[in-house]
């Protein structure tokens, strides 16, 4: 009800980036090929073999570039984010890429059919010329073992990065038992000196022991000094005693 079309669509340059670089990744292969297919028709002349590959080359070629436009047409239609336009991209590839998984469906379901068919195609040619049918078989192999190359080197990756954490971790371990040595030869010297001093100080306890001893010797000798004193001074005080009775009877006789 408005003769004003207003743009909705979010889509910024990170997304037509994105789309250019998945119709590269997906058509480009096809386009080449049918290229070389029709180049390859000025082998034959005007022939029949020429004939079809300028037909197969041109069919390819057609069936290509109507899928990059279909493409191209329906993402601006529809498309409304960056994510819209990947999604309608990966999905519409997807399908155009369905004959290449068909082929390889048939390669591995019926192999000997296969194979002898593409070699009755490659005869007619005289083998003088690769048909987009052996190409594809040779480009899936290679896409396979590519595949499988990629695994094999992320594989690889990860048993790198797995050894380098136990480096890493060895590395830890070393250094941890290396502090560790250095904390015993401190605590041997620790202990050597424990042991030293206990020695010097057993050595001291027993001249301490020796010094008692004689001490108490010194003692029991003094004790017994001691008793000859106090006998000593008891016979001292019994004659102080007596010399004073005399005195005392001496004064009286000079008083009379």
């Amino acid at each position: 009800n408005n003769l004003e079309c207003r743009n909705e669509s979010d889509v910024t340059s990170i997304g037509i980036i994105f789309f250019a670089l998945l119709a590269l990744i997906f058509l480009l292969v096809d386009i080449l090929n049918g290229l070389k297919l029709v180049w390859g028709t000025s082998k034959y002349g005007f022939s029949k073999e020429s004939f079809q590959m300028f037909v197969g080359g041109c069919s390819l070629f057609s069936i290509t570039g109507l899928a990059l436009y279909a493409t191209v047409v329906y993402n601006i239609a529809t498309s409304r984010s960056n994510v819209d336009m990947i999604f309608n991209t990966v999905i519409l590839f997807f399908v155009n890429d369905l004959d290449e998984k068909l082929y390889a469906s048939l390669r591995v379901v019926s192999p000997e059919w296969l194979e002898k068919t593409t070699t009755d195609i490659a005869a007619s040619f005289n083998g003088n010329v690769r048909i987009n049918i052996q190409y594809a078989s040779t480009n899936q192999q290679l896409i396979d073992q590519q595949t499988r190359i990629q695994n094999i080197e992320n594989k690889l990756v990860m048993k790198s990065e797995a050894i380098q954490d136990v480096k890493t971790k060895n590395e830890e371990l070393d250094r941890k038992v290396q502090e560790l040595e250095s904390f015993k030869e401190q605590q041997k010297r620790k202990v050597d000196d424990i042991e030293r001093n206990r020695d010097e100080i057993d050595a001291k306890n027993k001249k301490l022991e020796e010094k008692v001893t004689g001490l108490e010797k010194d003692n029991e000798n003094l004790k017994a000094k001691n008793q000859e004193l106090d006998k000593k001074m008891e016979g001292l005080e019994s004659e102080l005693k007596n010399l004073e009775a005399k005195i005392q009877k001496f004064l009286e006789r000079v008083e009379h």
